[in-house]
């Protein structure tokens, strides 16, 4: 299945993901928080199984999907914490999506600077220095954005929209399968 709507059945609602144009993955972790001697590659099944036992801290899986490199944070929202965006968005772009039951959100952040943003529940209350900028892609996308009921399936909405607009995707088979890179933000931190 092409896009990323697909990442909730995989998923189900408690996960984060950040797509950021043209860095490498292992520089994405290490901007994330992650320890550098922390970085392995395994599977994103043994990532979830080695995170359920691991308390050393939060655990981040990476890859690279065409030109943008992916973080993927399951059962946690990391990229929301004080100051973690802007170091991801340093120098380059970054599409931030957050699938939680309580505060489901998309940034669209260039250098440390949030152009858009939206809850997809509220699509029609955006922020940012450009909010309208992506405002026909999410009509199109079934993101009310002139203040009518956003109704079911926001989050899918939000993860077309972004799939289409920017032209992300990730193949199911190869984050399933494939070995991703692992890294670990220390609990400290």
């Amino acid at each position: 299945m092409p896009g990323i709507a697909w990442l909730p059945d995989l998923l189900g609602e408690g996960f984060s993901l950040a797509f950021v144009r043209s860095l490498p993955v292992d520089d994405l972790l290490v901007r994330y928080g992650c320890a550098p001697d922390s970085l392995q590659r395994m599977t994103l099944a043994d990532a979830r199984e080695e995170a359920l036992d691991d308390e050393e801290g939060v655990m981040i899986c990476a890859g690279r999907s065409g030109d943008w490199s992916f973080a993927l944070q399951h059962w946690g929202v990391r990229i929301l914490e004080e100051g973690v965006v802007q170091k991801v968005s340093a120098g380059t772009t970054a599409v931030v999506l957050i699938s939680t039951a309580s505060a489901p959100a998309f940034m669209y952040v260039r250098d440390g600077s949030e152009i858009c943003g939206f809850d997809p529940g509220l699509p029609h209350l955006r922020y940012g220095t450009d909010p309208d900028r992506f405002s026909a892609e999410m009509a199109r996308a079934g993101l009310p954005t002139d203040g009518s009921p956003a109704g079911p399936g926001v989050v899918s909405a939000m993860l077309r929209f972004a799939g289409d607009t920017f032209g992300l995707s990730l193949s199911q088979s190869s984050v399933l399968r494939d070995e991703l890179l692992i890294g670990t933000v220390p609990e400290h931190d």
